[in-house]
């Protein structure tokens, strides 16, 4: 009800739109509701009135475009369906006497009339006839009734029949006629008949269905009202030659008798009779008709004892009649024929499988004359359901006799049958039971008729078909399948023979065998066992004469068994296993008889065929396949082998002379004969038998082989002579080792090099000859793999046996695609489950040869290995989950190599804890070659196979770790070129190192130095599996601990500590083992400064060198510090250490004897004070180098702690009490550079510990002080100035009394120092000296001063910026003990951004000084002449400007007291200087002196 409202309040909206909204919407609008109205099943009355006044006015508008007025027209006669009156009558409204109607309203009009006049009119009749009775007209009787019903019915069947909606309203109309009970005249009832008829055929293809249901409907109302008139209707139409009306007759009655309507089968034999009229029709359409109608009839029970078998027997004739017609339209290439025929062929099919033989009246219909279609070879393809019918109707009387019911159904016979013999069904049906092996319900039928029909072939055969027929029914499985039914079924012919013991009965079955041989194509399965059926049906027949006319007939005349050699030898062949003596007789008469060139000559000009040379051949060869074992051996030689090779010499030969013989025919021919001979010989299984022709047979056999061309498979002769050598060769004497591996070389050379299978293909010019030889192929390929698995586990020795598997090494590895296939190939063929390998023989080879191709590039390949890992196994008799494994495999189809590479680590992990302990070693050594050679995808399977074994048995590999080891580290330099394949050995070590690092170390340690690239990178490897990272480096550990034990380090500790670079460059974390590592490498560094390594250091194993790298001779000391600076890089990563401020530099004099203390200070300064616990360890652990034997060792501790002496929170939890006093020592010590770290530690203790200075004030000052004197090293010298500048910092100028005079003037004395460390620290000491002179020192130090002054002036310039800055400082602080507070403001203009000129400077500054005190002015004239042989420019420049200005300056007395003769001569010197600012000072000055001397009047 919801969904209704909400339509009505759609249509309500949607009406009040229409007056409201422009032509365009309205388009929209009516196509809304269109929609609506076409959708909904009920409208409401108002809202469909409503409509209909919108619409009709729209359509009629003028104005309106001519879309909307369509749309508005389509609406309104849409509306007819829910009020039809209504709109007919607004329609009619609309037409007006005498004027033209609008065209819109007529289209309308003209519309409902097409939709629903027919169907109205229709339903007025169908009511009127009802309802007559309500009506105000007066009836109307029955003739007139129909006259107009009539004049209706043939109007509508010319005007509107052929439209499909009007065909419900013609059924209506008829079945008013019949419910008023209206008999139509004769002449009418025709009429109505014919157009009914004649429209019907005339139906449409698109709507001839639902066309066809509603004109059977109304022939059913028709057949109900009169059926005997639609009969003889029927039957009159049928007899015409109109194919059409045939088609529709025959279409019309099949829909009737569906129905079933009952009065119709009150006229069967009509029916029947009526059909049997067109059964001579040879038109196509007709016929498929005329059996669809049959199978119709047979399902409804419209077939009559009496007149039924004709139509069954149609069924057949068509089909035969089709197959005949199929045969010659393939000749004739008639496409639309062959289409046709095989349509009437597939519907006599389809009525045969549909037909129920047990409905009424069938049986006696059937039975027994359906049994004359079962040996025909023309009804062939009709025995599927044949047999299916004949098995029913058997089976149903069988029922009724265990029911005890009298039976009726299979004894009726109408008329004389011609059935068949019981010896022609038996060898019918024997011969199509043979189809059963191949899955064939023909097959299947025929051995389930035999298993019912025992009585009606013969009576003795009932209780033998018991027993053996069940047996027949079982499941067979395997690759012999087929030849094991073939067998049971001879063996059930041979049983029956001999049950039923009557000659004339065997002789009669071999007639009709062979009468039914022509019913059989030649390369059929049947025609071939029919050949055998036959020999055994003759080897059971105890009449010999008639079995040797026979067997001579078929020499004679072979032809008549259609395939002459393949007919003649199986029969002879089968024939021989009870009859060998006349077989022999009749075949040595026959050649006797024979001129076989001659023949064969007239036999070609006379076109009649006869058995050739070549085909005697073959028959001696079946003949003693088949002989009786015990009797075959005494005649081998002289009555088979002698007659063949007498034969084959014959047609080797060319008028008399013998010659290689390219006839393929006769080299096959003689190879299964020979074949045959040696299967024979094997069976008889005669221990003591010598077979004297085995040699030269099996050369036979080669020389074919080896005629065959390499570069194509033209012919079998590869694949049967394989065959022959297998069986050649297990026969006695036995061949010798190197006999069998000539044998099979030379096999496997003729066959593994050929092109690949696609281009030998291509070679065949049909698909047929492809096909051919890809049968060959696998011919060949399987004959090979049978042979080389005969060979080699026919042989008891295992080497032997890995001997010939090593013939397929080659191949299983070939760069070849196709020949690795077919190696795999046969190597699975080889390693199959149901073998058993010799005691000792070994698979650890084989094993890793096989596993990596498991993922290979070709599915056919994966497979192949995957089985021969499997059958590997269960050679050796070990267990394992072969099920799980064969599941696994079948995945290896996918393409996926991740998938594959998966599938491949499950079999591993599955298949290598069963590989023995003892054989581990092949196996690797096998997977290692592996990865070394073969293509990326094999590469990976070789790795994880290799590592998973590892995995899997690495704890018990000890005994053999050296080997594997050694075989590891030979591969490397070759698969370090494949990176994929180099990872995979690094991970094999990592495997190896978690069950046993010791011994991974110990051998590691023992390559020489330096590493090589694949001994780094096995450490690297080592450290980057988490499982060894933890294990390797304590190892490492402990090693160089305890090779530094005595403070001196051997090559041991240098390989220990290039390993723990390796180890720690890969980011292994250190920060447990940081300060133990740290001091031990330290340590080690100082060992080996200045050593030499005492080895040579040369690898002689294979090394790849790299484009441009050579052979470097270690530096111990240089792989130490490279090592520690791998360390210290990590230990910044972890936060335990800083960047040096040395930067790189700092590894540099680490690692140098002169610079070593220099870099251990750097390094000392890099450690992190607040990683307290850090620290302390290194401190405690580094704590004996200060009382080390090795003075480097001494001098490292030393360096090392003089950094820490300042670290305040050091003194606090450290060892630095004790430190310090080893310290004092140290600085006395004669070797200078232990005591300049000594001193620099004594230094730093002020600004780590100011109140230990204080309390040692007396020891540590005489300590540094004594470092003053020592001149011959002026590093020492400069440790002591800047440890007194720190110390003399905490100290009073009490506590400095006693010392200042000797420190004052031993500074001075390092004014003028080269270096300039030097200088400036003396210069910042003599600053630092001001504020401790006290009262007592005063004087002394303003002397100082003046003495000093020349060198703070001067130095303003010193090439040093620092310097020059601490000579102002010193001069600031200085100038007040000597009373020049003037001279600040020029000090001052030193600091100016403008800095002023030197000459500028001293003229002011002379200036001053001499205003002030002429006194210091020529004390600083008589110190600079000094300064005029300076090394530095600068120096030298700023000397003679400031002589300038003292002379410039100097009063007229000091001016007389010039030396001027010196000074000229050192200026006119100067003026030569190489640097030009000297040049030009000297001048200036030169000018000035002369021109004060010339105002002073002094003579120059």
């Amino acid at each position: 009800m919801e969904e209704s409202s909400e339509i009505f309040g759609d249509i309500n909206l949607t009406l009040g739109m229409l007056n409201k909204e422009d032509n365009i919407s309205k388009e929209d609008i009516y196509s809304h509701l269109t929609s609506i109205i076409q959708n909904s099943d009920i409208l409401d009355d108002a809202i469909v009135q409503r409509l209909i006044y919108y619409t009709s006015k729209d359509m009629r508008d003028d104005h309106n475009p001519r879309e909307i007025r369509m749309l508005a027209g389509e609406v309104l006669v849409s509306l007819a369906a829910h009020d039809f009156n209504s709109v007919m009558y607004e329609v009619q409204s609309n037409f007006r006497i005498l004027e033209l109607p609008d065209e819109f309203v007529v289209l309308s009009l003209a519309e409902l009339a097409t939709r629903y006049a027919l169907e109205k009119f229709s339903k007025a009749i169908y009511k009127y006839v009802n309802h007559w009775k309500d009506f105000p007209y007066p009836r109307l009787d029955a003739n007139r009734l129909s006259d107009k019903i009539f004049m209706l019915f043939r109007y509508i069947m010319e005007k509107w029949a052929p439209m499909a909606s009007h065909a419900q309203s013609i059924k209506e109309i008829l079945a008013a006629a019949v419910m008023y009970d209206i008999v139509f005249p004769r002449n009418l009832r025709k009429s109505i008949f014919i157009n009914l008829l004649h429209q019907f055929c005339r139906i449409p293809e698109p709507s001839a269905k639902e066309i066809e249901i509603e004109a059977s409907n109304c022939f059913l109302i028709l057949a109900h009202s009169n059926a005997a008139d639609l009969m003889e209707f029927f039957d009159e139409q049928i007899r015409s030659n109109n194919e059409v009306i045939r088609i529709g007759v025959l279409t019309l009655l099949k829909s009737v008798i569906s129905a079933e309507e009952p009065r119709l089968r009150d006229h069967i034999i009509s029916v029947e009779r009526t059909v049997k009229v067109v059964m001579g029709d040879p038109n196509t359409k007709v016929r498929k008709s005329t059996l669809l109608l049959i199978q119709t009839m047979c399902d409804k029970c419209y077939i009559e004892a009496r007149e039924g078998w004709p139509l069954i027997d149609y069924v057949f004739s068509q089909f035969a009649k089709s197959n005949k017609k199929l045969e010659k339209t393939v000749k004739s290439n008639s496409q639309e024929e062959e289409i046709e025929e095989k349509s009437v062929q597939e519907t006599s099919l389809k009525v045969l499988k549909n037909l129920d033989p047990l409905v009424f009246g069938m049986p006696q219909v059937l039975w027994p004359r359906i049994l004359t279609f079962v040996v025909p070879e023309e009804y062939t393809g009709t025995l599927d359901y044949l047999f299916n019918i004949i098995r029913i109707l058997i089976m149903a009387e069988e029922r009724k006799k265990y029911n005890m019911k009298e039976s009726s159904a299979l004894v009726v016979s109408t008329g004389a049958v011609n059935l068949p013999s019981p010896q022609q069904l038996l060898a019918r049906l024997l011969v199509i039971s043979v189809l059963a092996s191949l899955g064939s319900l023909r097959g299947a039928g025929a051995i389930g008729l035999l298993k019912i029909l025992p009585e009606i072939i013969h009576p003795k055969l009932v209780d033998l078909w018991k027993t053996l027929i069940p047996e027949l029914l079982k499941p067979l499985e395997g690759n012999n399948a087929r030849v094991l039914w073939e067998l049971m079924l001879l063996q059930l012919l041979k049983e029956s023979l001999w049950k039923i013991n009557d000659t004339a009965w065997t002789i009669q079955l071999s007639r009709d065998f062979n009468q039914q041989m022509d019913s059989y194509s030649n390369t059929s399965i049947e025609k071939k066992f029919l050949w055998k059926a036959l020999g055994t049906t003759l080897a059971s027949c105890q009449d010999t004469d008639f079995v040797s006319s026979q067997i001579k007939d078929f020499l004679i005349a072979p032809s008549q068994l259609g395939d002459q050699r393949q007919g003649i030898t199986s029969i002879l062949g089968y024939c021989a296993e009870n009859h060998l003596d006349i077989v022999l007789k009749v075949l040595k008469t026959f050649q006797e008889q024979e001129k076989f060139f001659m023949n064969r000559c007239k036999y070609i000009f006379s076109g009649k065929k006869k058995l050739t040379k070549t085909d005697v051949i073959v028959i001696y060869g079946a003949v003693a396949l088949h002989a009786p074992k015990e009797q075959l051996l005494t005649r081998l030689n002289q009555d088979f082998l002698a007659p063949i090779l007498f034969l084959y010499g014959q047609c080797s030969q060319v008028l008399g002379m013998t010659v290689m013989n390219k006839d393929i025919d006769l080299q096959m021919s003689f190879t299964r004969s020979i074949t045959e001979i040696g299967i024979a010989v094997q069976d008889a299984e005669d221990k003591q038998f010598q077979f004297s022709y085995k040699e030269m047979l099996i050369g036979y056999m080669l020389d074919f082989i080896r005629d065959e061309p390499l570069d194509s498979l033209a012919s079998p002769i590869r694949w049967k002579a394989l065959i022959a050598i297998r069986y050649l060769s297990k026969l006695k004497p036995q061949l010798s080792i190197n006999d069998h591996l000539n044998i099979l070389e030379e096999n496997i050379r003729k066959l593994l090099p050929l092109p690949p299978l696609e281009k030998l293909r291509n070679e065949g010019e049909t698909d047929k000859d492809k096909e051919h030889i890809n049968f060959l192929y696998e011919r060949s390929m399987d004959a090979l793999g049978k042979l080389l698995k005969s060979m080699i586990w026919d042989n008891v020795d295992a080497e032997n046996c890995q001997e010939m598997f090593n013939l397929l090494r080659m191949w299983l590895v070939s760069q070849k695609e196709w020949e690795r296939e077919r190696a795999f190939q046969i190597m699975a063929k080889v390693l199959t489950n149901d073998i058993e390998a010799p005691e000792n023989f070994r698979i650890g080879s084989l094993l890793g040869l096989l596993a990596p191709h498991s993922c290979d590039t070709l599915p056919t390949i994966r497979q192949a290995a995957t089985s021969s890992m499997i059958g590997l196994f269960c050679v050796k008799g070990i267990q394992m989950e072969v099920e799980r494994l064969q599941d696994l495999q079948q995945g290896l189809e996918c393409e996926d190599l991740q998938v594959q590479i998966k599938i491949s680590a499950k079999i591993a992990k599955i298949a290598c804890k069963f590989i023995p302990s003892e054989e581990i070693l092949m196996f690797l050594e096998e997977t290692l070659d592996g990865l070394e050679s073969l293509d990326p995808s094999c590469t990976k399977a070789c790795g994880l196979w290799m590592i998973t074994t590892l995995r899997e048995h690495g704890a018990t590999l000890e005994d053999q770790l050296l080997e594997i080891l050694g075989i590891i580290y030979h591969h490397m330099p070759i698969l370090r070129q494949k990176e994929e394949s180099f990872q995979f050995i690094l991970e094999a070590i990592s495997q190896i190192a978690s069950f046993h690092m010791d011994a991974v170390v110990v051998n590691l340690l023992q390559k020489p130095l330096p590493f090589d690239r694949d001994t780094k990178t096995l450490w690297k490897a080592l450290a980057e599996n988490p499982a060894s990272t933890g294990k390797v480096i304590r190892v490492l550990i402990e090693k160089l601990e305890m090779g530094l034990e005595d403070d001196v380090a051997g090559k041991e500790v240098i390989s220990v500590a290039c390993a723990i670079y390796e180890v720690i460059s890969v980011g292994t974390p250190v920060t447990g083992l940081y300060p133990e590592l740290f001091t031990l490498l330290l340590k080690l560094v100082s060992c080996t400064l200045g050593q030499k390594m005492p080895t040579s250091f040369m690898s002689h194993r294979r090394r790849v060198m790299q484009p441009g790298e050579r052979q470097q001779m270690p530096d111990p000391c240089r792989l130490s510090t490279t090592t520690l600076k791998c360390l210290q890089a990590q230990a910044m990563k972890e936060g335990l250490a800083k960047e040096s401020d040395e930067g790189d530099n700092l590894w540099t004099l680490l690692c140098s004897l002169d610079s070593h203390h220099i870099g251990v200070c750097a390094l000392a300064r890099s450690m992190l004070v607040w990683q307290r616990g850090v620290i302390l360890d290194i401190m405690e652990q580094l704590f004996p180098s200060l009382t080390s034997s090795s003075e480097n060792y001494r001098i490292t501790g030393t360096a090392f702690f003089s950094e820490l002496m300042k670290e305040p929170s050091l003194w606090k939890l450290g060892n630095l009490r004790d430190v310090l006093i080893l310290m004092d020592q140290s600085a006395w010590d004669s070797n200078a550079t232990l005591r300049q770290m000594a001193i620099r530690g004594l230094g730093n203790t002020a600004c780590g510990a100011p109140y230990k200075v204080k309390k040692h004030k007396q020891i540590m000052l005489e300590s540094i002080i004594r470092g003053l004197y020592h001149l011959a090293r002026t590093e020492v010298v400069c440790e002591s100035l800047k440890a007194l500048k720190k110390v003399l910092e905490l100290l009073t100028d009490r506590d400095v009394s006693f010392y200042f005079k000797e420190i004052v003037l031993q500074t001075r004395t390092f004014f003028e120092d080269e270096q300039d460390d030097v200088r400036l620290t003396s210069v910042l000491l003599f600053e630092d000296l001001a504020s401790l002179t006290g009262r007592r020192w005063k004087i002394f130090f303003a002397e100082e001063i003046k003495k000093s002054m020349i060198s703070f002036l001067l130095h303003l310039w010193d090439p040093n910026p620092k310097i020059g800055a601490a000579c102002r400082n010193v001069l600031v602080t200085c100038i007040p003990f000597l009373g020049l507070q003037e001279l600040y403001g020029v000090l001052d203009h030193l600091l100016d951004q403008d800095l002023l000129r030197a000459r500028d400077f001293y003229r002011q500054l002379c200036v001053k000084l001499a205003k002030k005190n002429q006194e210091i002015l020529w004390i600083l004239h008589t110190h600079s002449f000094t300064f005029f042989n300076s090394n530095w420019e600068m120096i030298r420049s700023a000397a003679i400007k400031l002589t300038d200005a003292i002379v410039l300056n100097l009063t007229n007395q000091y001016v007389a007291l010039l030396e001027r003769e010196q000074l000229t001569t050192r200026l006119q010197e100067l003026r030569q200087d190489h640097c030009i600012s000297v040049q030009r000072a000297a001048e200036a000055a030169l000018q000035t002196l002369l021109r004060r001397c010339k105002e002073t009047s002094i003579p120059l």
